[in-house]
């Protein structure tokens, strides 16, 4: 029987910086914890921005933010992993050589812009809708970073493989998390360590877990779940570590695997039984 349903956010239910859901979703997820099911979210996104998405249920889910840097639940901080302030300087000063690439501090309350990166503030804030501020220099901030995100308005990815995320990864977890971005997390930090935390807390094994997600930062999460699910615009690799696939988010892919589950939550491979591979 499933237990607990964790969920991505950008590019699983909605294309990448959606904000809407439909009521139907809110709905269909209200069923599935009036049955004693623990839902959440598992995001790059901080907290203060996924409340506002999940608004008609937010006090009754867990949080799983910055790609697994820190989780929450009924508003209290259950996990929280910093970058050492050595390590964010350094970070700073390597992306800041990159051709066209933009850098977010991100403290788990506030994102923070140097004003040179105004398009990627303005970006973050007007379409992500992140609580942002800009400073005149990022090395000057106090508050330890839990997630560096590299912004580009194009080929994010193709100019952080040429020697950045390389050398990144002998020391963080370095993920794709969308057509502009590029995350960097501590490497104690990912969506599945985290989601292995929240498993310990309420109790709730692999075996017991269902997850969403559609990009390369989802993939150890879904591994933390034995019923994976990649929605259909997942990326390939998504798609082949997942026991199912469903419809693209514009299509409703997750809403229609939840309502499927609920006509028989007594048996799960029998109800997801149309999504499998």
């Amino acid at each position: 029987m499933i237990k607990l349903i964790a969920t991505d956010a950008d590019g699983t239910l909605f294309p990448d910086y959606g904000q809407d859901l439909p009521v139907s979703y809110f709905d269909t997820v209200r069923v599935l914890m009036d049955h004693g099911i623990i839902f959440g979210v598992c995001s790059g996104r901080p907290a203060s921005n996924l409340r506002k998405v999940f608004a008609p249920i937010q006090d009754q889910i867990f949080y799983i933010t910055q790609n697994g840097a820190m989780a929450s639940y009924k508003g209290k901080t259950i996990y929280r992993e910093a970058i050492p302030m050595a390590d964010s300087r350094e970070i700073i000063r390597d992306i800041r050589a990159l051709d066209g690439c933009m850098t977010l501090y991100d403290t788990g309350e506030v994102c923070y812009f140097e004003k040179r990166d105004e398009e990627a503030y303005q970006f973050t804030r007007d379409v992500y809708h992140f609580d942002c501020e800009l400073v005149d220099d990022l090395l000057d901030l106090k508050a330890p970073c839990i997630k560096f995100s590299v912004y580009r308005a194009d080929h994010v990815e193709e100019v952080t493989e040429k020697a950045f995320a390389p050398k990144w990864r002998k020391k963080m977890n370095v993920a794709c998390a969308g057509e502009r971005v590029v995350d960097m997390m501590p490497r104690a930090a990912s969506k599945g360590s985290s989601l292995s935390k929240v498993q310990a807390i309420f109790g709730v094994s692999m075996e017991e877990t269902l997850a969403f997600g559609d990009n390369s930062n989802d993939i150890d999460m879904l591994n933390q779940a034995k019923y994976s699910v990649a929605v259909d615009n997942a990326r390939q690799e998504v798609k082949e570590v997942c026991r199912y696939v469903a419809d693209s988010n514009i299509n409703d892919g997750e809403l229609k695997v939840l309502k499927a589950l609920l006509k028989d939550l007594n048996h799960p491979e029998a109800a997801l039984r149309s999504f499998e591979k």
